[in-house]
């Protein structure tokens, strides 16, 4: 048996030059730059990972870790850390050329192996050991390798046979401090290597009293939690993912966890990182590797590689999952009413569809997801031609006598939550407050998308070219949908079966004006409101004429509608107008007309062309 007390070899520098000349310690700049490996790692547990990573890279089926508290006569005693696997184990040549020199590795470039750098066994110091044995055989060499506590290393040749490797880390720690070890332990094999292509076990060998000692699995199917999970596959890389309110993001290499947090900037662009803000996803591909901090993925040309699977699969598959389960519920038959989990269920896949993308929406625009509160069952097109019709799109939690009545009348008012939204945008303003108060945030995207593309459009029709999305939200400031309670909206009045006398020409003049200038309308009726309060309008209006009639949406897209209108006989402002047209009639008529048109913001109707009318019709 032969015995060598050495420091560990200093690195190569690069170019080929000489090693840096020493005395049989390590020169200070080697020092540095392994107490920089050693701290690099924001957990001293990970170097569980590290030799778990080294244990499947040399072959091993199963990685053992076990651990044990030897007791002294005083407090303090040695906590024995052991990381045992049946791999390729090292001869001589790999422990004085691998091992113990610092970022030398055959890994390099091999995709079967998850370790490029070299430089995870120093992660074990991390831990501060007092001592780290390793014994190790392969080829008819079985060596031990003992590291002390200054890091310099003694390597014994032995006689008794070792199959594969085993890294025995000791520490000094009283009871307290062993369980601290446990548990770091145990976390941080269950956090990176639950997915380990090889078996993975834990045991603690020496519980606590009462506690019998138990061999612990910790590999874990490869799942995630959340809806719709959806699975993918491309030759060496497969994907998982799922909608979840809190989504975690993960990356492994052969089942091993490269990256794993919650924080979507650390391993995604800012762009995706907004893409992925409801979805959560695991990916498993032998292409991607860690960085050298081994803190993140590695971003190169095969990281771009699997993220474009990852987006295929969220835009593809996992979509339709998530549009496959609102259509069932909007489509539920009317006598069979939602339950309070139906509701919830509905809204909370609402909340995930918010946060998906304009192109998303697009493909899916023709798909019933959306259920009226009479029960039927509508698609965001569906939504997009009424809302073209009307102006608005009527909203409300439950039907009422006057749901039923707008329902006969061919206006479907949708079933969803208004509660005021406190959050910042509307994918998380869907997961506070009523289950379905995301439903008027996606009516009102659906529509504001609509309109800037309706838009641009027209100005790409006046300038013959396609300008920026940000010079047309600049040349019009876009006002916001008009998405409202059907209750606040319909006004009960008692119409005038005949126009009085004294504002009948008024009136007549009035609708000439807007016949003219094509505003959609038949002939301005007169009304005055059934219970008068402060704040009714001054116009009212409908397809046809009733009891109750609507306030007048603003900005309709579609002008071919002929609706009828009414005007409070009551309201001052009309008042004040009938005194006018006693002098001058024509300038009252064409307020009056006006007056409408800008209760609709009828930008479209020039004021010049209503104003010429007007005194065409003076003249005349």
């Amino acid at each position: 048996m032969t015995e060598e007390d050495r420091p560990p070899p200093a690195a190569e520098p690069p170019h080929g030059g000489a090693a840096a000349p020493g005395n049989g310690a390590p020169v200070e700049s080697d020092a540095g730059a392994l107490d920089n490996l050693v701290t690099q790692f924001s957990n001293a547990f990970d170097c569980f990972r590290e030799l778990a990573q080294n244990s499947i890279d040399a072959g091993s089926p199963v990685v053992e870790v076990w651990t044990e508290f030897q007791a002294s006569h005083g407090l303090v005693g040695a906590a024995c850390l052991h990381v045992e696997d049946a791999g390729e184990g090292m001869d001589e040549r790999i422990i004085d050329q691998e091992l113990t020199k610092l970022f030398a590795s055959s890994k390099e470039g091999d995709l079967t192996k998850i370790g490029k750098f070299g430089i995870g066994f120093v992660s074990v110091f991390a831990l501060q050991p007092s001592a780290v044995l390793v014994h190790t055989g392969r080829g008819g060499e079985y060596w031990e390798v003992l590291f002390h506590q200054d890091r310099s290393f003694t390597k014994t040749r032995l006689a008794e046979p070792v199959e594969g490797t085993r890294v025995t880390l000791f520490l000094e720690a009283d009871e307290p401090r062993y369980r601290e070890l446990v548990a770091g332990a145990r976390a941080a094999l269950r956090k990176w290597c639950c997915h380990a292509e090889a078996r993975i076990t834990f045991e603690d060998r020496s519980p606590p009293v009462g506690c019998v000692r138990t061999i612990e699995e910790i590999n874990e199917p490869f799942t995630v939690e959340g809806a719709c999970v959806t699975r993918t596959a491309a030759p060496g890389t497969e994907i998982v993912l799922a909608y979840a309110d809190r989504p975690h993001y993960a990356f492994f290499n052969r089942g091993l966890a490269l990256a794993s947090t919650d924080v979507a900037a650390q391993v995604l662009d800012e762009r995706r990182a907004r893409r992925y803000r409801r979805i959560s996803f695991k990916i498993s591909s032998r292409y991607v590797e860690h960085t050298l901090s081994r803190e993140s993925v590695m971003r190169d040309e095969n990281y771009d590689r699997v993220i474009a699977l990852l987006d295929a699969a969220a835009n593809g598959p996992l979509l339709d999952k998530l549009v496959a389960e609102l259509e069932a519920l909007a489509g539920r038959a009317p006598d069979r009413p939602w339950t309070a989990e139906d509701l919830a269920r509905y809204g909370e896949r609402i909340g995930w569809l918010l946060a998906e993308p304009a192109a998303s929406l697009d493909r899916i625009r023709r798909r019933p997801i959306l259920r009226t509160v009479e029960g039927a069952a509508l698609s965001l097109a569906d939504a997009w031609d009424v809302f073209g019709r009307d102006g608005r799109l009527l909203v409300a939690a439950q039907p009422t006598p006057l749901t039923a009545r707008l329902a006969g009348d061919g206006v479907p008012v949708f079933l969803a939550g208004l509660d005021e939204g406190r959050a910042e945008t509307p994918a998380d303003d869907a997961s506070a407050g009523h289950a379905l108060r995301g439903v008027p945030a996606l009516l009102g995207v659906w529509v504001r998308l609509n309109r800037r593309r309706r838009f641009a459009a027209r100005a790409k029709d006046v300038m013959k070219t396609v300008l920026p999305a940000e010079w047309t939200t600049w040349m019009r400031p876009e006002p916001p949908p008009e998405i409202a309670d059907p209750e606040q909206v319909y006004v009960a009045v008692a119409l005038d079966e005949r126009v009085p006398g004294e504002i009948d020409a008024l009136l007549a003049r009035a609708s000439s004006l807007l016949r003219a200038a094509q505003a959609g309308y038949r002939r301005l009726h007169s009304f005055v409101p059934a219970a008068p309060t402060p704040a009714d309008p001054l116009f009212v209006t409908g397809r046809r004429l009733g009891p109750r009639m609507a306030r007048p949406p603003r900005d309709v897209p579609d002008r071919r509608r002929r609706l009828e209108a009414a005007v409070n006989r009551a309201h001052p402002h009309f008042l004040r107008l009938a005194r006018l047209h006693e002098r001058w009639p024509a300038l009252a008529s064409y307020c009056l007309a006006r007056s409408l048109l800008l209760a609709e913001r009828r930008v479209d109707l020039q004021k010049g062309d209503l104003l010429g009318q007007a005194l065409r019709e003076a003249d005349g």
